[in-house]
């Protein structure tokens, strides 16, 4: 074994013996009070303190692109390392009748060892290290400044930041990760490159004005402006969406119009009805984009979900379909949906797949079935299984003579050992359709292993 993953090995190793100690010291108390990087403390919970996250996640695979790595992607893909170190310092001061101002300053060390599966660092060697600056942002938030409008019905910030929409569906990572800048499946850049975020509270509305530059990699200079909207309903759920303008140099991208609407519904929470219906909910978001001449596409996605509270492990058992268009080269524009900065929220969301999501396929030009059971044998520790049926929307527009790409099963293992340390298990298989074996050229069933820990502060 080379020393550089002999390195990545022992880090693995440190993060358990550092856990174990970690849970021998914690308790019910402040965690602000056991943070061990706090730097200073003030009246009215004003605050300085450094933050700080270690990341380390090891991957192996067999059949990497269905046998055809090499051909796909320029290099061979087996197994490979990456981490990453944050290191932050955050703070906030209470304005006596004047609300709070706050802000974060943050880097990122990102490392990745051997070619990954998106193969996003051929060409820059196969062991890359970048450090970059992550979040600086400043803001002000009212407080109980404009009382009878609720606390913090003001809040402004600006600043290199992550904006995040619902969940992650079109808006959550405005930066990009891999290639020269290291760490692809961690992912850990998510901040715009400038952000300005106006927040309205009030009772139940919330409503965000925005402008964003993306730090995106490459470069496309994209700049995003609009308003995003949510309503809670109580307990019956909410609605929210919003229109956004995009300028950029992808020209499918520029001047486009962004339409976005979402619901989260509870039906039977509300109503003096069986309790055997109450644990079920609905989810959905429909996205439509237009520029004019260049481009116009739709996304969207429906889900149902029912939660077993009362039943042994607590089951949860969820079904997805999720649509995003594809080109039909046959017309005179573009209809492959632009998915913008859509990101990870949750397993599934919204990298569909820890094998076709991650790493072969986007969110455009797809269709997917998505089934999902959740467990918890403890509070520490969630189970998920899933399966994905992915469907091409327009396979003449991908290039190939079938619709049917590929069947993938997916299980991970969460355990949260205390509140400073986690580790995530995965495993992951892909059967390819004929679309995939025309695709990639290989005919090989993809499997796929994957360990990650995670350290914060």
């Amino acid at each position: 074994m080379c020393l550089t993953k002999l390195t990545r090995l022992s880090t693995l190793v440190a993060f358990v013996l550092v856990g174990s100690s970690i849970t021998g010291h914690t308790s019910a108390a402040d965690p602000e009070d056991n943070n061990p990087l706090g730097i200073w403390k003030g009246s009215n919970n004003s605050h300085l303190k450094g933050t700080f996250k270690a990341e380390v996640a090891y991957f192996d695979q067999s059949g990497s692109w269905f046998g055809e790595a090499e051909q796909n992607l320029g290099a061979g893909s087996g197994n490979w390392w990456e981490s990453v170190i944050h290191p932050g310092i955050e703070g906030s001061h209470f304005i006596r009748n004047g609300g709070e101002m706050y802000g974060r300053l943050s880097g990122i060390l990102a490392n990745t060892d051997d070619i990954d599966a998106a193969g996003s660092n051929v060409g820059h060697g196969d062991d890359v290290s970048d450090f970059r600056a992550e979040d600086a942002y400043l803001g002000w938030r009212s407080g109980d400044l404009f009382s009878s409008l609720g606390k913090d019905f003001l809040d402004i910030s600006f600043g290199r930041q992550q904006y995040v929409a619902g969940n992650g569906f079109i808006f959550y990572d405005q930066s990009g990760n891999g290639g020269n800048r290291g760490a692809f499946w961690i992912g850990r850049r998510v901040a715009a490159n400038y952000a300005g975020i106006i927040r309205l509270k009030y009772d139940q509305l919330k409503s965000d004005l925005i402008y964003l530059e993306a730090d995106d990699n490459p470069d496309s200079d994209t700049k995003v402006g609009g308003v995003t909207l949510d309503y809670s309903f109580d307990k019956i759920g909410s609605l929210g969406g919003g229109f956004y303008n995009v300028d950029s140099n992808i020209d499918t991208r520029d001047s486009m119009n962004v339409y976005d609407i979402r619901f989260i519904l509870n039906p039977f929470n509300a109503f003096n009805v069986s309790p055997a219906l109450k644990p079920l909910s609905f989810e959905g978001e429909y996205v439509y984009e237009d520029n004019d001449d260049q481009l116009k596409a739709s996304g969207w996605y429906l889900s149902a979900s029912y939660q077993w509270d009362n039943t042994l492990w607590k089951p949860n058992l969820a079904y997805r379909y999720a649509s995003f268009e594809g080109d039909n080269p046959n017309s005179g524009k573009s209809e492959d949906f632009d998915p913008l900065f859509y990101g990870f929220s949750d397993w599934g969301n919204w990298y569909q797949g820890e094998i076709l999501g991650e790493y072969v396929l986007t969110n455009s030009n797809l269709n997917s079935h998505m089934v999902k059971l959740n467990v918890k044998p403890v509070d520490s520790i969630s189970f998920n299984l899933f399966f994905y049926h992915f469907r091409l929307d327009n396979h003449e527009g991908f290039g190939v003579q079938s619709q049917d790409f590929a069947d993938e099963w997916n299980l991970t293992v969460d355990w949260t050992a205390n509140e400073h340390l986690s580790f995530s298990l995965v495993g992951a298989y892909a059967d390819p359709d004929s679309g995939a074996r025309e695709f990639t050229g290989g005919d090989d069933e993809w499997s796929y292993g994957m360990l990650y820990g995670i350290i914060s502060f």
